[in-house]
């Protein structure tokens, strides 16, 4: 599989049984339909996201991207409650890349989700 930004190879990772492919030049990381979502409920997956967040957020302007698995061309997602996070995601395979230190991100809008409930819960 070859990342969809920087051309690289992506490399698959496997973190408490899911597997992930994470790019070995920029450190994107793919996540196949529903992995993302199973990865945030796990402690500790934050450490498949090992890039800098800044060449990270340089490959955030490449506009035509390619899906790593069925080659149909992502979306571009921009999530902003309560951070901004932008990734892209598959309309056909409905696979997800993210950007390095994106992935960071979206488990931190989790923790602010979840310090939220807290707070609510005590008012």
């Amino acid at each position: 599989m070859q990342c969809p930004k920087c051309l690289g190879e992506m490399q698959p990772l496997t973190f408490n049984d899911v597997e992930v492919d994470r790019c070995t030049k920029c450190y994107g990381l793919f996540f196949d339909h529903l992995e993302k979502e199973m990865l945030k409920k796990m402690e500790g997956s934050e450490e498949l996201d090992v890039g800098d967040e800044f060449v990270g957020a340089t490959y955030n302007e490449i506009l035509d991207v390619p899906c790593p698995k069925c080659k149909t061309k992502m979306d571009h997602v921009v999530h902003t409650d309560p951070f901004e996070i932008k990734f892209e995601c598959c309309s056909a395979c409905k696979g997800v890349y993210f950007d390095a230190g994106e992935f960071r991100d979206y488990l931190e809008d989790e923790i602010y989700e979840q310090f939220q409930d807290v707070v609510d819960h005590l008012e």
